[in-house]
């Protein structure tokens, strides 16, 4: 049990400091803490018995220890159930009334707290009869809850069926061996717990760092490439600041000998190319420097349909001449709250893309969704796809695959990632080799006040 103890606290730990934002994060960090009491509660069983036999505690120390122990139980038995009812909520909050959407958390604990108020002495650790009566209820509620999440968006299907994968299995087996088989008089089944909690750690650290668990991969990789953006600013701009000193100097001494050359037309002519290179190496490094400064964002609410649209139509002789089919579906209740000019540049980065994967032509979609939780922006294209081993990578600075291709430095989905995640949405990419490409642009849901 020290192992499961253990198990459930990191991943507790895990969820809490990555999903501070998340209200099913949080919630699913609870259950996992409590889990890891009821550990913690056979452990010091353990601990206990070996003390007695060795006759190194007295009484007054057992007690002590019989009283976190039986505290240890209480948590597990009343705080597994209702924090998994409130993470069912919170994860999918659109089968939950609208009324109790923030009300449920506080009238949820009323039978729990109930039974820490008005203790029954004689049933340990707990009164197996009551607790049913409410703590099943919840399990089921909390599990049809997730079973009846429905997706707007497509990019969450493999995160919610490894979730419940996860999630489901250990939960329900733990309502069994925990809460229903002691009502037929069958006592510590709960020991067989070990393996089903095993089973969901090893599939949440697969997906961990695999495919994301609740945003925890997101986090990580969200610092990896901020980590990345300010080293490129940063070394950039030292750059930059050394080699506009160089180039001032150039063109000092250049205007010097130009004045010195007199009639001689042969240095002049040379000495006005080195002066144009000069001026063309200064405006790159003015453009580098630009596009490497933190983004400046001016958001506001727009409609994605008319962001998409605009950009749809500059590209029209471009996809035409390739032999591009474009098909595009508006949402035109679709709206986000954002940097509409920054936003449209995201969006012809990707849709260039797009033209750039099918040069013998092809199909391009373009989706607009609207939904309760956000919105999206969907392209989708025909053409030569993204090796798996470099799908993760495509969204780190630098990384391309495009090498050899002329002006093409690996800058683009690292700056359109860096942008939604500063707009609190998410980029989201999926490609199958040989199939095509998906890129889904989510903005969050923007948040009306009342009255208007």
């Amino acid at each position: 049990m020290m192992f499961v103890w253990i198990v459930l606290w990191i991943t507790a730990a895990l969820l809490a400091a990555t999903n501070r934002g998340n209200a099913a994060g949080r919630w699913l960090s609870l259950v996992a803490f409590c889990g890891g009491m009821g550990a913690l509660a056979s452990v010091l069983e353990g601990w206990i018995v070996a003390l007695l036999a060795q006759q190194d505690i007295d009484d007054e120390g057992e007690q002590v220890l019989r009283v976190i122990q039986r505290g240890c139980s209480w948590m597990s038995y009343y705080g597994l159930p209702y924090g998994f009812l409130c993470f069912g909520a919170a994860y999918n909050p659109d089968k939950v009334p609208s009324v109790l959407v923030r009300r449920l958390p506080a009238i949820a604990a009323l039978l729990p707290l109930a039974m820490l108020v008005v203790p029954i002495a004689e049933s340990y650790p707990v009164h197996y009869d009551i607790l049913a009566v409410w703590a099943i209820p919840y399990f089921l509620i909390g599990a049809l809850l997730l079973l009846s999440k429905r997706h707007v968006h497509p990019a969450e299907k493999r995160s919610h069926a490894i979730l419940l994968i996860a999630v489901l299995p250990a939960v329900l087996i733990a309502l069994t061996m925990n809460f229903i088989m002691p009502l037929f008089g069958l006592y510590g089944l709960w020991r067989y717990n070990v393996w089903p909690i095993s089973i969901a750690f090893v599939i949440f650290l697969f997906a961990l760092f695999n495919f994301g668990f609740l945003g925890v991969q997101l986090l990580i990789e969200r610092r990896q490439l901020n980590y990345s953006l300010r080293a490129i600013t940063s070394g950039t701009a030292m750059l930059n600041h050394a080699i506009k000193n160089d180039i001032g100097k150039i063109k000092l001494f250049t205007d010097k000998m130009s004045r010195e050359a007199g009639a001689n037309e042969e240095l002049r002519a040379d000495l006005k190319v080195i002066g144009t290179a000069a001026g063309h190496i200064e405006a790159m490094i003015r453009s580098v420097h630009e596009r490497t400064q933190e983004l400046r964002l001016q958001p506001r609410e727009m409609r994605l349909a008319e962001l998409v649209r605009v950009q749809l139509a500059a590209l029209r002789e471009q996809t035409a001449g390739c032999g591009i089919d474009v098909t595009a579906q508006y949402d035109e209740d679709a709206i986000a709250f954002a940097d509409a000019e920054q936003t449209s540049e995201a969006i012809n980065n990707v849709l260039q893309n797009a033209i750039d994967a099918m040069p013998s032509g092809g199909s391009l979609t373009v989706t607009v969704i609207a939904g309760k939780r956000g919105s999206t922006i969907e392209v989708s294209d025909t053409g030569s796809g993204i090796e798996r081993a470099h799908l993760r990578k495509v969204i780190e600075p630098f990384f391309t695959t495009k090498s050899g291709r002329a002006m093409n430095f690996g800058l683009g989905l690292a700056y359109c990632a860096q942008l939604m995640s500063r707009q609190g949405g998410e980029l989201r990419i999926s490609s199958e080799a040989g199939a095509g490409t998906t890129v889904r642009f989510h903005f969050k849901a923007v948040k009306r006040t009342k009255g208007a």
